[in-house]
């Protein structure tokens, strides 16, 4: 796979900035034609991993190979990748034609051949009809299509996208995240995203690598990754999630309050007697006006808060050892109100069990204020 055309590889790179690791011995793997998102927050390497891949950074260690070539010391006009930014960098004197030619220019190509280019890239984005407009007289996601076209003029086997979709409003950014998948599926060029909105990644996305201090914690489908997380950071920062902390029983975990949460299929397991994380997603979470008479697997509380999602109810439980998350569907949903008691419960099934490592990132209490 290595040495086919749009292929990625990064072996054991890092990239220091004086004393700051960024990008910590990555080692990862983008499959030619695919769209590989990187996630994250803030700080996590995974912008300057895509400069590195686009060439303006270099790493200090290991090797990165594009479409089977070695490109350490390449610079980035001399590689087989094109970059669109959040900021489109577009030239505000030249047309939206030009703008778009202006690579083209750069790199010696016919004239002759230029403009069949970039009407095939215009019309590629649904731009044909502005091709003399200038940037300041197009909206944000128009200026973004042009970006798009100015990439993709240059038929490169890689196109990087650096949060390209951050400065659109929500309904927008929503539309063009549609019409930025079904591009690359049609193109089958490989997309290397970089996003710090899990909806956008697991919505785009053929596989997502989610980054933390410089490193994957987990690369795999959205589905895997939402199902199936690898660790307590993925499974809070996909989605979300509850959880409590506890010590391993072998079974499940025990937290401090004595409440038990069984694991049918836990998916780290702790050596009993360890510290660990048990955590359940709001959507699991079930509420009984009774108690449903179970001494595991259930928790008593208080409604502290209601909140309405269209078709979703969310509600905020405080029980003795935290806030509890639950998310029901409005439809055959209890109607509750705060100060109503009620009972938490969920199947064995629905619990993930973690080492309790990376509970500082994930134990952070809902804010009711904001709820």
């Amino acid at each position: 796979m290595s040495g086919v055309r749009g292929s990625v590889e990064l072996v054991d790179v890092t990239k220091r900035f004086g004393s700051m690791v960024a990008v910590d011995r990555l080692n990862l793997e983008v499959h030619p034609g695919e769209f590989l998102s990187l996630l994250g927050p803030s700080g996590c390497g995974k912008t300057t991993t895509l400069r590195m891949l686009a060439g303006f950074d270099q790493p200090d260690e290991g090797y990165i190979k594009i479409s089977g070539e070695f490109v350490q010391g390449v610079p980035p006009y001399k590689r087989d990748v094109n970059t669109v930014f959040q900021h489109y960098a577009l030239f505000p004197h030249m047309s939206v034609s030009e703008n778009v030619a202006y690579g083209m220019r750069q790199k010696r190509v016919p004239k002759s051949e230029i403009a069949g280019r970039v009407a095939e890239a215009l019309d590629m984005v649904k731009m044909s009809k502005l091709a003399d407009r200038r940037p300041k007289q197009m909206s944000g996601g128009q200026q973004q299509r042009v970006a798009v076209a100015r990439a993709l003029v240059n038929r490169p086997s890689v196109l990087l996208l650096d949060e390209p979709l951050g400065a659109l409003d929500r309904k927008l950014r929503e539309e063009m995240q549609i019409e930025l998948k079904l591009l690359q599926s049609q193109l089958g060029i490989t997309f290397v995203f970089v996003t710090h909105d899990q909806e956008e990644a697991m919505g785009m996305s053929d596989r997502i690598a989610i980054m933390l201090d410089g490193h994957v914690e987990q690369l795999a489908d959205s589905e895997s990754v939402y199902e199936r997380p690898a660790s307590a950071f993925v499974a809070g920062f996909i989605g979300r999630n509850n959880f409590w902390k506890g010590t391993s029983t072998g079974h499940g975990v025990q937290a401090s309050d004595g409440t038990v949460f069984v694991s049918s299929s836990p998916e780290e397991r702790v050596a009993q007697g360890q510290p660990a994380l048990a955590a359940i997603r709001p959507e699991c979470i079930h509420l009984s006006a009774t108690d449903p008479g179970s001494t595991t697997n259930v928790i008593p509380g208080t409604i502290a808060g209601v909140s309405h999602y269209g078709d979703v109810l969310q509600y905020v439980v405080r029980t003795a050892e935290r806030d509890v998350i639950s998310l029901l569907p409005r439809q055959g949903a209890l109607r509750l109100a705060p100060g109503d008691q009620v009972w938490c419960h969920w199947e064995a099934s629905e619990v993930y069990q973690f080492s309790a490592d990376q509970a500082d990132l994930v134990m952070a209490e809902p804010a009711l204020e904001h709820i």
